[in-house]
């Protein structure tokens, strides 16, 4: 087996996590660092040795991602259309890893767009992005409840983030940021749906 161990600075793909994935999967030929440039991106990309076929293992790095994106591949993915965003195949919350199809494509970085075809990517984005967000009727009164919950959470941090914020801005600016945060104590419900938290073009 080709083994992305073998590469200097590559993460390697956990032996307990690998032997989940080919007790589903049936044996791997490749092990494939795919993890983003920064810290906590844990992604592999694998091999079956049998077909070729072409999955993703994914650790998640706190529960809480770990049980967002679980829902959202099991709830949300699968109203967005087949083949336009991967399938998940199965999860491990013991590991907090989830197992993953692969989608044709490449990043948007990557291609030699012009600048009207990017605005069109763009465009199709969003209009992807859109679906995602769904509406009200989509979420249950947890996700209310939780809602409503980031909302007061924005409210109270504003002034520990002015504490960290030390001398770098000044008495007017951190009365600017008080009013704003207090401002949202008296808004209506603000409108609810699902947020994607990470929806960039990819390298």
């Amino acid at each position: 087996m080709t083994d992305s161990k073998s590469l200097p600075g590559s993460k390697s793909l956990p032996d307990a996590v690998q032997t989940w994935a080919e007790s589903i999967l049936g044996p791997l030929t490749v092990v494939r660092d795919a993890s983003h440039p920064r810290p906590g991106s844990r992604v592999w990309e694998v091999t079956h040795q049998r077909d070729g076929a072409r999955h993703f293992v994914k650790i998640s790095p706190t529960p809480k991602f770990f049980a967002r994106e679980t829902r959202a591949y099991r709830q949300t993915a699968p109203a967005l259309g087949a083949g336009s965003v991967p399938r998940l195949v199965e999860t491990n919350p013991q590991w907090q890893a989830l197992l993953l199809t692969a989608v044709p494509g490449r990043g948007v970085t990557s291609l030699p767009l012009t600048p009207a075809r990017r605005r069109a990517v763009h465009r199709q984005a969003g209009a992807w992005l859109s679906r995602f967000h769904g509406g009200p009727r989509d979420l249950s009164p947890q996700d209310h409840a939780e809602a409503a919950a980031e909302v007061a959470r924005a409210v109270h941090g504003a002034e520990r983030h002015l504490e960290s914020a030390e001398d770098l801005i000044g008495e007017r600016e951190r009365e600017t940021v008080r009013r704003h945060a207090a401002e949202l104590t008296r808004l209506d419900p603000l409108p609810r749906g699902y947020v994607h938290g990470d929806f960039q073009p990819i390298h």
